[in-house]
Formats: structure tokens, C-alpha cells, sequence
């Protein structure tokens, strides 16, 4: 063999190594790819499988609801519904918690369509909530600003002005609360405030607020807290919350406990609920979550779906 030909095989055997090489290349990279895509439709499939269990458990709590409620149509003290459940469906687990809004006060309900319309009532049940609480005035005044239509600051309340000089990226909306934890957003209102601290035993004010109901609070339900804010004296909530453990309470018995606080807010007052803000969590065996929030509106033996949120 010449050297000349010894040298095209060397040019050769280098171009076959170096073209192996690019091939193998290429099938590590598309199989990483296609990994990683499998991964991704994996993890879409299971996202999608949770969020799937997590609409079931929604299902599953609208009809705790309408078992969990006596003749009357309330909530029962004992019913599980208002308590955390606990499922097994497949391979997910569920948490459903129900929360009866119309059990809270809702700030919504103050302000009227018409504008500069107050309702009274509302305005002075929501004002003594934060007394009852033990509050400063600037919670509810500074509530009121975030709500109302203007930009004039109420006396203790908070308008654009001082979100802006605080830093703040955002300033009242000037509309309805969307949803009772948008208070964070509002001066002074901390997240022990909101939510409360399980430590200490203290309740938040989600228990007490909401911006999902049609303004009327059923005193069969309520906490005593909101039997107050409505201006029931000590002895009279505290008949109230003892008979109705025993059978729900209706019209008649809130006249003999108390006619004139009853009369007086006999407009906001209801003995059934019809508002309820349902939460389902599905867990499966990794740890990974979907949680899904829906709030639902009862007409009749229906539980129609107003909102819904993934999370």
C-alpha cells in the first residue's frame, strides 16, 4: 500500500469517527429531549388528574351540604360539613373544607348600586364588628375607603394617597371586595389579623367577613361574635347560641329573646343559608396538590356554581 493511499484511509476512518460522534451526539440530545418532553405531558397528565379530583370533591361537597341541613334548612352544629373531611377517591386523597357565608358580614352589601346610596344597617353592623373585635377605627374606615367610589379619605381610612406615599404598587380598586383575603392588601389588616393565630387560639376576621353573600346573616350559624356586631347584648347571644344547639331558631324565639334588636335588624337577619364557599384539596402519593375553590349559591335543592378557582 502507498502512502497515499495509507493517508486517504487516515482522512477517512477520521470523517467516519467524526460523523459517529455527531450521530451519537444528536440521538443523546433527542432522547434528553424527548425526556424531557415525556416529563412534561407527565406532569401536565398529573396536574390534570388532581385538578380532576379536586372538581370531584367540589361535587362531593355540595352534597354534604344539602345533607348536612335539618328541616329547617341550616347548617346542624354537628354536621360534618362544618368540619375538615377527609376522602379516599382513588389514588388521591381529599380535604374539603365548607365555609357558610352567610354566617359573616359581608362590607359589599353597605354600598348600593345607586351612587352615594349607604345601607345603615350594614354600615352599622360592619362598624361594630371591629368594637366587638376589639379593632382600631382605622380597620373598618380604611375597608370602607378600599370599597367606596371615591377618593375621599374617611376619617381613620386610607385613600390613594397614602398607598402611594407608603411605596405601595396599587391603590383602592374603589369596587367590591373580590374575595375576603384581599384585606391583606388593605392598611393595617396583617396576615395574623386576616387569618388569625391558631397558636394563641385567636380568630381572624376571615371567620367574620366575606365578600360572597347577599348581605343577610343567619343567626343560626353565626358566630357570637356577629350576634354582637348586630347589637344583641351579652345575655341575649348567649340564649341564642344555647337554643340553638338544642333545634334551629326561628322567628318567633329571636322576638322573645330580644323584639327590638331582632325588629330592627329583621331585614338582614335569615334562619337558612344559602351562600357557601366550598375548598377541595386532592394530595396524591408524591405530595404534588391542586386545590380548587368554588363558590356556590343554593336556590331551592340546587347548588349552582357562581365562581370557581384553581389554585
Amino acid at each position: 500500500m502507498t502512502k497515499r493511499k495509507r493517508k486517504n484511509r487516515g482522512v477517512v476512518l477520521i470523517f467516519v469517527l467524526v460523523f459517529t460522534m455527531a450521530i451519537c451526539a444528536l440521538v443523546i440530545f433527542f432522547h434528553g429531549k424527548a425526556s424531557e418532553y415525556t416529563d412534561v405531558f407527565s406532569g401536565a397528565r398529573e396536574t390534570l388528574l388532581l385538578e380532576n379530583a379536586a372538581e370531584a370533591g367540589i361535587e362531593i361537597a355540595k352534597s354534604i351540604v344539602n345533607a348536612g341541613t335539618t328541616a329547617a334548612g341550616v347548617i346542624s352544629e354537628e354536621s360534618p360539613s362544618l368540619k375538615q373531611k377527609e376522602y379516599q377517591l382513588g389514588e388521591f386523597q381529599l380535604y374539603l373544607k365548607i365555609a357558610d357565608e352567610n354566617a359573616k358580614i359581608n362590607p359589599n352589601s353597605i354600598f348600593g348600586a345607586e351612587k352615594g346610596k349607604v345601607n345603615t344597617l350594614a354600615l352599622e353592623t360592619f362598624n361594630r364588628l371591629f368594637t366587638v373585635l376589639g379593632c382600631p377605627e382605622t380597620m373598618p374606615a380604611s375597608i370602607l375607603d378600599w370599597i367606596d367610589e371615591d377618593d375621599l379619605q374617611r376619617p381613620g381610612g386610607a385613600e390613594s394617597f397614602y398607598y402611594k406615599t407608603a411605596g405601595l404598587p396599587y391603590v383602592p380598586p374603589d369596587r367590591n371586595m373580590y374575595s375576603a383575603e384581599e384585606m391583606l392588601m388593605v392598611r393595617d389588616f396583617t396576615p395574623d389579623a386576616v387569618f388569625g393565630d391558631p397558636e394563641n387560639e385567636t380568630k381572624g376576621l376571615i371567620n367574620f367577613i366575606t365578600s360572597f353573600s347577599d348581605g343577610k346573616i343567619n343567626v343560626n350559624t353565626c358566630e357570637p361574635e356577629v350576634l354582637a356586631s348586630l347589637g344583641f347584648p351579652a345575655e341575649s347571644v348567649d340564649k341564642i347560641t344555647a337554643e340553638r344547639q338544642r333545634r334551629p331558631i326561628e322567628e318567633r324565639f329571636m322576638t322573645g329573646v330580644n323584639r327590638e334588636v331582632f325588629l330592627k335588624n329583621r331585614s338582614i337577619i335569615v334562619f337558612k343559608s344559602n351562600y357557601f364557599l366550598l375548598d377541595s384539596t386532592a394530595v396524591d402519593s408524591r405530595g404534588m396538590k391542586r386545590q380548587v375553590r368554588a363558590y356556590v349559591k343554593r336556590k331551592d335543592k340546587e347548588m349552582n356554581t357562581v365562581r370557581m378557582e384553581v389554585r
